[in-house]
């Protein structure tokens, strides 16, 4: 199982499924703009870059879309603690420089 504590900044990373804290609060209000990105994120297979470590250690990376009106907004969202709902991707580079001997 991966542990969000070691991830770093530039580390990617895919979300696979949705933390179920977020499930029950949109199960709950019905309205729950996490659960619509995490959904889009899935669907696309979209692999994100962690760009932060804030001061509590939470790894944060950063996600953009285009809304309805036609405009572009942009967000962060942060992978939490307890929280098994990605998965650590490695890079194509990485895994080539890896076959051919090489180090990153």
């Amino acid at each position: 199982m991966p542990d969000w504590r070691e991830l770093r900044v530039g580390d990617q990373v895919r979300i696979v499924s949705i933390p179920a804290a977020d499930q029950r609060q949109f199960e709950e209000t019905g309205d729950n703009f996490t659960v619509r990105v995490l959904r889009r994120l899935i669907k696309k297979r979209s692999v994100r870059t962690i760009t932060k470590i804030d001061e509590y250690g939470q790894p944060w990376f950063e996600y953009r879309f285009r809304n309805r009106a036609g405009r572009t907004e942009y967000h962060t969202l942060a992978i939490m603690m307890g929280n098994e709902s990605w998965v650590l991707v490695k890079s194509r580079r990485k895994r080539q420089t890896m076959r051919l001997g090489r180090h990153a």
